[in-house]
This record gives structure tokens, C-alpha cells and sequence, in this order.
């Protein structure tokens, strides 16, 4: 008999049934990747999702999909109904495995649940924000509690990098087993149009850790360049708005908001380099499509383990005024891009390719 995984990430229903639901980020992406591979290989999956209008069951490609209303339920007292009727869907689910990418409360009632149904859970690591202390400053108080509470308990924990299972002994004395994100290279192009050269920014527009301000900033510092900005509101619709109010503003900078998955690649395809603005990520699956695209990274402040540094695969800036500095030089030299992207494309061939990490969790799931 298959061993039954489901994967809880509220906001992976977009990618799974090719819906606009303006919230699906790169923890989601990662899970939907596994999950599909995983069924190939006779596992049962099932996801548990937001609820976004849609049937309280149903299948997609094989995978069944449960909904629950996660963020119907967001204030401190609703927060019972939000674990009540999380409970119930837990339990109709009925898998063997129960997998978390990214810090939630829910983090503890999916360990609970496990424990008391003698089911196993498995946390994966999706921000450096969940071992450096970030989260438990800026989470609700039950937040913090939960979130500790089901890492703490979980079967096994898997992080993205060096750094992250570093933390994660350091903070909680627990070993983890480090997995790095999968990326599907052959879906990116080699050849493409670089003239004029289009700096790309990809990801959830809100105003926590990624600062999609800078990237207009950065617009409007370099006017002679085509910037092109592309994603979904999150939570935060006015922040989102305000976003593409002042975009719009920009001659140079073309606002793309969300794009469904099936669509993204042509955008890194036709990119000549991917900036990135977050202040923390975990290991950003936009630099993974950027890289099997051929394209260089600028990024501001994340470079996990070190490795755009180390592999030559563009510039961790540090500073905005670096930022710029870094930018400009790409774009005036078309062969450093090209060098940083073909880096790139090897280092993701071999370090993250999609069938090589899914043996690794095929195993995990298989003995656990």
C-alpha cells in the first residue's frame, strides 16, 4: 500500500489547479514540484489549502485537494474556529505523513494532531526568518508558542543551507537534514532576445521582507533601462495597490502583477538579470529560475551560504548605492551577463536538479 503524504500550504492552490488566487510564493512552488514527482512514484498526495471559492474536495492531476479557511479566521478570537475546523480537515484527510514548509501556528496543531493520532510530521524550513529569531519577534504570541511547539516535535526537519542548519542547533538543539530547493531547468531557454536588456523583479508584493519599493527606487535611478515587475498582492491588497499606483508613475518600469506558473518562465526567459530586494529569504526559488535561464542576480542583502559569491553567478550588493552600481554593470556589459548566467544554469544543473532532490525526499518519506 502507498504511504499517504499530505502537504499543508494555504496558498498553493494557484499552482496546483492553474487558478489566479494572486498568492502563491516559492515555498508553494516547491511543495507543488515535490508533490507532483512524489505521486509519480506511488506515493498518495493530498494538499490542504486556503479556501478560495472552491470545493471542499477536489482532485487535480491525481492529487486531492482539501480546503481550509485559514485566513477567514485571523483574528485572535476567531482563532479557535480557525484550529476547529483545521482539525476536522486534518482528520479527513487521513495520511500517514503530514508535511509544513514556512512558520505558522499551524505548525504546532499539525505536531499535535500527529502526536495524537500517531501520524508523522515533517517541517521543512522555507526563511532564514524561522531560525534567526525574526519570526518569534514579529509573530502574534500563540503564533510563537505553536510554531516552536511543532518544530520542536517534528519527525524530521529539513532546511534549505549551512546557515539554516547551523541555527536551527544552535537555537533548538536539533539536528535536521539538509535539502536544497529543486528547480526544473530544462523549461528555461538558452537563446534569448537581450536587446535592450530587462531587469526583471519577481515576487509577493508586501511590505515584510521584500521591499519591492527598492526595486522602483531603482527604476527611477536608471532611466535609460527597461525594468519589469511581476507579482501577487499577498494579504496586503492597499500595500499592493499603492505598489502599482507609484509603477505606473515610472516610463521605464512595466508593471506586470500576478502571473500563473504556467506563464512565469517566458518572463525569465526573456530577462537579461533578476534583481532581488528582500532583506532575509531562506534560498529564493526566483534565483533558481533566474540561474536555469542563463540569468545573473543582483541581489541586495540575501546570498544563502554565499554561493553568488563563490560561484560568480552576479552580485550580492550589501547596499542600495552598490545595488545600482552592480546593475549598471551588467547591463553595459552582455558578456558578464552572459558568463554569470551560464555559471548560473551549471550550478543549478548540478546542485538542484529536480529528480536528485526528490530521491532524497522519496527516502526520507519512505523510513520515516
Amino acid at each position: 500500500m502507498s504511504r499517504k503524504i499530505c502537504f499543508f500550504s494555504p496558498g498553493a492552490y494557484s499552482y496546483l489547479s492553474n487558478k489566479n488566487t494572486g498568492t502563491a510564493g516559492g515555498a508553494e512552488l516547491h511543495q507543488v514540484l515535490l508533490a507532483k514527482e512524489l505521486a509519480k512514484k506511488g506515493f498518495d498526495i493530498s494538499f490542504v489549502v486556503d479556501d478560495y471559492g472552491q470545493e471542499n474536495m477536489e482532485v487535480q492531476n491525481g492529487i486531492k485537494i482539501f480546503k481550509s479557511p485559514i485566513n477567514r479566521y485571523t483574528k485572535v478570537t476567531d482563532f479557535p474556529l480557525r484550529v476547529y475546523h483545521f482539525w476536522r480537515v486534518l482528520g479527513r484527510v487521513g495520511a500517514d505523513i503530514y508535511y509544513q514548509r514556512a512558520a505558522t501556528a499551524e505548525t504546532g496543531i499539525i505536531a499535535f494532531f500527529c502526536a495524537m493520532k500517531k501520524k508523522k510530521f515533517v517541517y521543512g524550513m522555507s526563511s532564514d526568518i524561522e531560525v534567526d529569531g525574526t519570526f518569534d519577534e514579529r509573530a502574534k504570541f500563540y503564533e510563537r508558542i505553536l510554531y516552536n511547539f511543532g518544530v520542536k516535535r517534528a519527525k524530521r526537519v529539513i532546511v534549505q543551507s549551512e546557515y539554516q542548519h547551523d541555527l536551527l542547533e544552535k537555537k533548538y538543539g536539533l539536528d535536521s537534514t539538509i535539502i536544497k530547493n529543486p528547480c526544473l531547468a530544462n523549461e528555461y531557454l538558452e537563446k534569448k532576445k537581450l536587446d535592450p536588456p530587462v531587469v526583471l523583479w519577481v515576487g509577493t508584493i508586501k511590505p515584510e521582507w521584500k521591499q519591492p519599493d527598492l526595486f522602483l527606487e531603482l527604476a527611477r535611478s536608471i532611466p535609460d533601462a527597461k525594468f519589469r515587475m511581476v507579482g501577487g498582492s499577498g494579504s496586503n491588497r492597499r500595500f499592493y495597490d499603492g505598489i502599482k499606483r507609484e509603477a505606473g508613475k515610472i516610463p521605464n518600469l512595466e508593471f506586470t502583477g500576478f502571473v500563473p506558473y504556467p506563464e512565469i518562465n517566458n518572463y525569465f526567459n526573456s530577462a537579461s538579470i533578476l534583481v532581488n530586494t528582500s532583506n532575509v529569504e531562506g534560498f529564493s526559488n526566483t534565483f533558481l529560475q533566474a540561474w536555469a535561464g542563463y540569468t545573473p542576480v543582483v541581489s541586495l542583502n540575501v546570498d544563502p551560504d554565499e554561493i553568488i559569491c563563490k560561484h560568480k553567478l552576479g552580485f550580492h550588493s550589501g547596499t542600495f548605492e552598490q545595488m545600482i552600481i552592480d546593475v549598471k554593470t551588467l547591463l553595459k556589459d552582455k558578456g558578464l551577463r552572459e558568463e554569470m548566467g551560464m555559471n548560473g544554469r551549471q550550478y543549478v544543473k548540478k546542485e538542484h536538479d529536480l529528480g536528485k532532490i526528490v530521491e532524497k525526499y522519496t527516502e526520507i518519506f519512505g523510513k520515516i
